[in-house]
């Protein structure tokens, strides 16, 4: 796969991240408090939610959006 190649796919991927966290039912009030990247291939997942039940619906949410690379999820629960 070349380098645009990659670069397309991950902007693909990181679209369809976003639009999947947008329309989730609870996500979507705190995407704004995410920043999701692509390092090293796999999903990096910064930020911060208000509850560890917000924070146990990312990954699958991720995984919704078609990514089945590794997801690194470093997003903290304040408490």
């Amino acid at each position: 796969m070349t380098i645009q190649e990659c670069d397309s796919r991950d902007k693909r991927f990181l679209s369809n991240i976003q639009t999947m966290l947008n329309v989730h039912d609870q996500l979507c009030n705190h995407a704004k408090r995410l920043r999701v990247t692509i390092e090293n291939t796999a999903v990096v997942i910064r930020g911060e939610l208000p509850t560890a039940a917000l924070k146990s619906e990312l990954v699958p949410a991720i995984r919704r959006a078609g990514v089945l690379s590794r997801v690194c999820d470093y997003v903290r629960v304040p408490g």
